[in-house]
């Protein structure tokens, strides 16, 4: 089996592919699939990728005692994830963390009745450290949101 994934390669391939035909094969086909891996988790080869560009915009509605967070995320990378924190203050301190893994939804809810929330959100590859955080209502003064 030749290599099938662009850019996976191991020290001395042509040699060993000249000296052994069916050794050279099973290097290929795990150099393939651990570049497989590599494209899928973000992952490079000199350790952990730098963190994806934040996310463009926060919405949060609060209606009806839910917490309702809409993420806006131009041109997202392939496996972005995403990080929403809330809070009672607007320095977060003790904020409640959630994630949303799929990658696919950028929208988030919670039943939050009766209090009155900070939001923020980051963006994350499975291996990298966050983004820099978005505020709802801007950086130096966080909006609060009566739920």
């Amino acid at each position: 089996m030749a290599i099938s994934q662009p850019g996976a390669n191991y020290r001395n391939q042509a040699e060993l592919q000249q000296k052994d035909r069916l050794v050279a094969q099973a290097l290929d086909d795990l150099a393939s699939q651990v570049q497989a891996t590599r494209a899928q988790g973000n992952f490079g080869q000199e350790g952990p990728p730098a963190a994806p560009h934040p996310v463009t915009a926060i919405g949060v509605v609060g209606q009806n005692g839910f917490a309702s967070v809409t993420l806006t995320h131009n041109s997202a990378p392939a496996g972005a994830r995403y990080v929403i924190e809330y809070a009672t203050t607007p320095n977060f301190a003790a904020g409640t963390v959630t994630r949303i893994d799929n990658g696919i939804s950028l929208t988030w809810q919670q039943y939050l009745k009766g209090q009155r929330l900070y939001f923020r959100a980051a963006t994350m590859f499975s291996a990298s450290e966050l983004s820099p955080w978005i505020y709802f209502g801007g950086t130096p003064a966080p909006t609060v949101v009566a739920i």
